[in-house]
């Protein structure tokens, strides 16, 4: 009998211990998932429009031509400015297509080859067509798209 009283409190003691231990992970993921939503931070990035340096009279159709974005972050006491590169492709009057220029590989920067008209990687000699399709090599997927916008001769991208 008096094993009986032991063996019931040593098995409250473990029930009391695992629902502490699982509403503490509840509250940990609570506040995690909670945090990522109301982040103004968060909220601020989702609908950034970030101009490119090129123009849409300035590109050549169905041909990449790499330009910049200018991603300026702020971390509370400084405000940084950094350079983006991005493959912009125009296929009509008014239509681009904004591509990643990194490899799907290995993380090299692609660049656009003329003679080929192949977007080529030097690092393992992977190659992409003008719209960032796979064509050969290495590479597992194509290369990432940026959401476009145009207004009037201006070009914008979602960053």
């Amino acid at each position: 009998m008096h094993g009986t009283a032991f063996d019931s409190a040593r098995r409250k003691f473990f029930a009391r211990t695992v629902k502490a231990i699982q509403t503490s992970m509840a509250a940990v993921v609570g506040l995690i998932t909670g945090g990522a939503i109301l982040s103004p931070g968060f909220a601020r990035r989702a609908g950034r429009w970030l101009p490119v340096s090129a123009s849409l009279a300035t590109l050549v159709e169905n041909a990449p031509t790499l330009t910049t974005v200018r991603v300026a972050r702020e971390d509370g006491y400084s405000r940084i400015v950094e350079r983006r590169t991005v493959l912009l492709v125009r296929t009509g009057e008014t239509d681009v297509t904004a591509l990643d220029p990194t490899c799907t590989h290995l993380g090299c920067r692609v660049s656009w080859d003329d003679a080929s008209k192949e977007l080529r990687c030097p690092c393992h000699g992977g190659a992409y067509d003008h719209m960032g399709i796979v064509k050969s090599g290495p590479p597992p997927e194509p290369l990432p798209r940026l959401a476009t916008r145009i207004e009037g001769n201006r070009i914008f991208i979602q960053a």
